[in-house]
């Protein structure tokens, strides 16, 4: 599998002309990643595939732990929607499997995610640099404990609702 940043022009410019940047953003393991994003090819990156959120709170990608956290949202409600309603065609285990999917995706594409982020960090003139141990904290509360209050509290009102 060819290295995603390296086959867009766009991105490969960006990690030319951006080097000093990246590795400034990136802070802990920079030349690690940068090559990474120079690689021939993809890593899988078993933090994220294993720690997503984690892993993605402590890199500081907020934005892209709230969007995993919506994901994992969404499946929950497809699953209270199959075991209250049959309203949808597709049975609890298979929503688990696309939950184990959507954790396989973040390990597969974790470092594009993040060059990407890092991307999105540096056009802007974000302020976030490095790592941050206490986006850990953030990374559980947005991508396990969102969804988990959002599909418990739903859970209950349907129960409740419903009298059984």
């Amino acid at each position: 599998m060819s290295n995603y940043i390296k086959s867009n022009q766009k991105n490969k410019e960006f990690l030319e002309n951006n080097e000093e940047k990246l590795l400034k953003y990136i802070d802990k393991k920079g030349e690690y990643y940068l090559n990474i994003f120079k690689g021939p090819k993809n890593k899988t990156n078993f933090c994220a595939l294993f720690l997503g959120p984690l892993w993605m709170g402590y890199r500081q990608m907020y934005f892209e732990t709230f969007i995993i956290g919506c994901c994992v949202t969404l499946l929950g409600f497809l699953a209270m929607m199959y075991e209250f309603f049959s309203l949808t065609a597709i049975s609890t285990s298979t929503i688990r499997g696309l939950n184990y999917a959507l954790m396989g995706l973040i390990g597969f594409f974790g470092n594009y995610i993040y060059f990407l982020s890092l991307k999105r960090r540096i056009t802007k003139g974000d302020e976030k640099i490095g790592v941050s141990k206490i986006g850990i904290l953030y990374g559980f509360i947005l991508g396990v404990l969102m969804p988990m209050a959002i599909a418990g509290a739903t859970g209950v009102i349907l129960m409740l609702l419903l009298g059984d």
